[in-house]
């Protein structure tokens, strides 16, 4: 038995109307604090103070959630892009007005914020972006439920006018871009920021108005309904009835008791009275920030390398890899090597990248990246193999990511292709499976292969609970809505007790193609 996913991707867009760029470095820097890495074509000192904010910033939002520093520790990764455009080589469809973007998938968790020249603005706009991009994240990182578009959107925008200044945060302050777009009151209606059917995509095709007025309304209602206790519980009540497949504005109106008809007139009153708290928060020592300029060869493919790990569609992974390709030369470095031979895995030629990281583990054996990419690019060589030859590169793939979880344990990706390494073993999925796959779902929970891989080994070892808790997130998603009944079907199964036979033909309905280890 085995649990079939469709490749998927969550890729969570932040629209505005987008100001040209003041002058910007032509080289790329690294700044690292505790719990971020930034790679920036910025200015130094933009670097510096956004990387402090962010500290700042996730103070705020653990304080919010109750989280604590306790548990397993990830780093998040963002891209400051200064240069003209930029944005449009993260992903060519995008609309001009694209300002971020937030990645989820098989690949990794990163995203990338496009720096604006905000001179003369009450509000920093490039902050409210990372904080934006950012709240996406610790969204994912913390869900228990399935989320609408308009709340997923609401909710980062909420937090992203957050103000770290001497010692202290704010939250919910007045968005001054979307208080400028409701006052323009273009609005659009209610029934279709509620609809997941309203089908914001962010790309070329879009109405630039009506994604704005998306965005400044799910912003007001958010504001709305977190502005009150009875209405917070209310929220959740809606949460549920959709996740239980009730029509979007139905589920609204029965949860809230108010009418959809009338949310226009009761925001426009509401906006006159809005506030904000402030919050007491360290600032973050300059001591603890380390920023180190990326080497000139470096720089040169940073920004193409980083998107392997967001997982792009055929077409632009291709090309991706013919670019890296030409930076090859003989002295190129391990980095650049280690790039090409991922890209290679995932849209080329996988025998050509396993021995190229054959000879960089044995040059560095210590090379957590090097390691990893063997032990993917020995299992994408096992998916054209059948029999022994299959399980005897798959075993391959194994001591590879067993070696790289020694010398990083806390990586998602690993542990999840780990997990799936163990098939060629009598018993999979046993407990290794259950301990490697719902370890990558902690690290990263808003991944899809991740919850179903963790899913379907807890299923098979009489772990109901944690399998319903890893699937349901995902029941509702607007974007798949043919997965999305799959998975909710599968839940339904799982607690009504039945057969495990029977849930796992549930969750391996012919409608999906096999799972992929890599973008395709």
């Amino acid at each position: 038995m085995k649990f079939v996913l469709r490749n998927a991707t969550a890729a969570i867009l932040l629209v505005a109307f987008l100001i040209a760029p003041s002058a910007h470095a032509e080289d790329w820097l690294k700044a690292e604090t505790a719990h971020f890495t930034l790679y920036s074509n910025a200015s130094e000192k933009k670097t510096r103070g956004y990387a402090k904010k962010l500290e700042a910033f996730r103070t705020l939002t653990n304080m919010l959630l109750g989280a604590s520093d306790n548990g397993p520790q990830t780093r998040f990764t963002l891209y400051i892009l200064a240069k003209d455009d930029q944005m449009l080589s993260v992903r060519p469809e995008f609309a001009r007005q694209v300002g971020g973007v937030y990645f989820n998938c098989i690949e990794g968790t990163q995203a990338y914020s496009a720096v604006q020249n905000t001179s003369g603005a009450a509000q920093d706009w490039n902050l409210v972006v990372l904080f934006h991009e950012y709240s996406h994240y610790v969204m994912f990182q913390h869900a228990r439920t399935y989320y609408p578009a308009w709340y997923v959107e609401g909710f980062a925008e909420y937090l992203s006018t957050a103000d770290p200044e001497n010692d202290t945060i704010t939250i919910g302050e007045m968005s001054e871009g979307r208080s400028y777009t409701l006052a323009e009151d273009r609005w659009i209606s209610f029934n279709r920021v509620l609809d997941p059917g309203f089908g914001f995509a962010g790309d070329k095709n879009n109405n630039s108005w009506e994604i704005e007025s998306f965005y400044a309304q799910s912003w007001l209602l958010t504001h709305y309904m977190l502005s009150d206790d009875k209405r917070a519980q209310n929220l959740n009540a809606y949460f549920k009835r959709l996740r239980e497949g009730e029509a979007p504005v139905a589920a609204f109106e029965a949860a809230t008791g108010i009418k959809v008809s009338s949310l226009k007139t009761i925001l426009q009153r509401y906006a006159q009275k809005t506030f904000y708290l402030k919050v007491p928060v360290t600032d973050y020592p300059d001591s603890q920030l380390v920023v180190t300029p990326v080497p000139a060869a470096d720089s040169a493919y940073l920004l193409d390398a980083s998107l392997l790990t967001t997982c792009p569609v055929d077409t632009q992974g291709k090309a991706i890899l013919s670019r890296l390709q030409t930076h090859l030369t003989a002295q190129a470095s391990p980095e650049l090597r280690l790039a090409v031979a991922h890209a290679q895995i995932l849209y080329g030629d996988v025998r050509a990248a396993e021995t190229g990281l054959k000879a960089l583990v044995d040059s560095a054996p210590d090379s957590f990246e090097a390691n990893y990419l063997l032990g993917r690019a020995y299992l994408k060589e096992a998916e054209g193999k059948s029999g022994d030859d299959a399980n005897a590169l798959i075993d391959q793939a194994r001591a590879s990511f067993v070696t790289a979880y020694r010398l990083k344990k806390m990586d998602a990706p690993n542990l999840y292709f780990l997990a799936r390494s163990f098939s060629s073993k009598p018993g999979f999925p046993d407990m290794n499976v259950v301990n490697a796959a719902n370890g990558a779902h902690v690290l990263a929970p808003g991944v899809l292969e991740y919850a179903g891989l963790a899913a379907f080994a807890d299923l098979v070892n009489d772990r109901r609970d944690d399998a319903v808790a890893a699937l349901e997130p995902f029941v509702g998603d607007p974007h798949n809505r043919a997965q999305a009944e799959r998975i909710k079907n599968t839940v339904d199964a799982i607690t009504a007790g039945k057969p495990t036979a029977e849930v796992m033909k549930i969750m391996n309905d012919n409608s999906s193609p096999p799972e992929s280890s890599g973008a395709k």
